[in-house]
């Protein structure tokens, strides 16, 4: 299951991502803006965040790998039409927006159905591993992207090609989930998931962690082609470099978060994240981009994720446990919202100043407010026996 959840992510941060270096060759040909560019991504994102909730609330009535048969299938869908029938800015929008309808769900079944089915010492590592897959995807789609357009000279080839393994995946999610149906229906407790000071600390925390991640991952191929003289293969490589370091990280953090507490870790990694993005926007050269880049896959937002949902799952567990899914579908809807506001924002910085440097600054000034917000939540996971003694 946690194999199968790992390839979901792969598949959908893959098809998601493939759009970031394309940006500036579909400005191109539809005549956009960077603005307007950016606002793809936040059409995306709009849909997407609107579907964090829904399918916690509906899963933990009917269970949650019904849910996430429907809307992975509409993922896939999205994908082949991006590739067969963009062909205005409009129907562009439109068939972005549909992969985000069915992707919107994945955040929400995919962890819900973990935490309900792993035991609690080891969640925060079952969500690296997870994880793991949208590091994956995210180099696999920032990587591929570029070489496929310039082989092919047409940017709706590398979605086409993306769709294939995205529907394949419906069929093996089939085969492979358990249905986590509740045997008695359950009341929708939306309510005490919005009234717990804790849970809304981690929900603010997760916005302010997505939205420096959002600002890099959208614009930092466009940045480093344009302000920093990178092709575009190397630009989406140079990006890339982000998922391939938080590979190891999130599995390492997770895994000590499992052992010495989600909240000391989180505490250490905000301001190193902050940094992080401070050391992309200043760096000059190649080297020097690699390492900022580098150090904020280390210590950035897909480093953290898996110690945040192990913390809500904590948290929810204690006294929802049988509303998982719903609080954790408030989590990634609070956190996803940044994805609607980052790119738009960056993009409208760009145009008003020639430059993305002040849109990856006030990101890093976001993501330092995610520390205060992670001083609220309690720490979930005991001390470890040497520190009692």
């Amino acid at each position: 299951m946690i194999a199968v959840f790992c390839l979901g992510w792969a598949a959908i941060y893959a098809d998601r991502t493939a759009l970031y270096p394309m940006l500036p060759i579909v400005a191109a040909d539809f005549g956009l803006s960077s603005a307007q560019a950016g606002a793809l991504t936040s059409f995306y994102f709009i849909v997407y965040t609107i579907m964090q909730v829904p399918p916690g609330i509906i899963g933990d009535r009917v269970g949650l790998k019904r849910v996430l048969l429907v809307t992975y299938t509409l993922a896939g869908l999205g994908m082949l039409a991006v590739g067969l029938f963009a062909q205005s800015y409009l129907l562009l929008a439109a068939c972005i927006a549909l992969h985000g309808l069915g992707a919107g769900a994945y955040y929400t079944t995919a962890y819900a159905t973990t935490m309900l089915t792993v035991p609690a010492p080891v969640r925060g590592f079952s969500s690296a591993i997870i994880n793991a897959g949208m590091a994956l995807g995210l180099a696999l789609g920032l990587a591929m992207a570029g070489p496929i357009y310039l082989a092919t000279q047409n940017w709706r080839t590398p979605f086409l090609l993306l769709a294939a393994p995205t529907l394949a995946l419906v069929a093996v999610f089939g085969l492979v989930l358990r249905d986590t149906r509740p045997r008695v229906r359950v009341k929708t407790r939306i309510l005490e998931i919005l009234g717990d000071r804790q849970l809304l600390a981690l929900d603010a925390a997760g916005f302010c962690s997505l939205y420096g991640f959002f600002v890099i991952i959208t614009w930092a191929p466009t940045f480093l082609q344009s302000e920093r003289g990178l092709s575009l293969a190397v630009a989406g490589a140079y990006t890339a470099v982000v998922a391939l370091a938080s590979l190891p990280s999130g599995m390492i953090l997770s895994r000590f978060s499992d052992r010495i507490g989600r909240k000391r870790l989180s505490l250490a990694l905000f301001p190193m994240a902050a940094l992080a993005i401070c050391l992309v926007a200043s760096a000059r050269s190649g080297e020097m981009l690699v390492l900022a880049l580098l150090f904020y896959g280390l210590v950035g937002k897909l480093a953290w994720d898996p110690i945040a949902i192990a913390w809500v799952g904590d948290l929810a567990a204690r006294g929802m446990a049988d509303a998982i899914g719903s609080a954790i579908g408030v989590f990634s809807f609070c956190a996803i919202s940044a994805a609607v506001v980052g790119p738009v924002l960056s993009g409208w910085i760009r145009d008003t100043t020639g430059s993305l440097e002040g849109a990856l600054y006030l990101g890093a000034a976001v993501v330092g407010c995610g520390f205060l917000f992670a001083l609220v939540p309690e720490e979930t996971v005991a001390r470890p026996a040497w520190e009692r003694r």
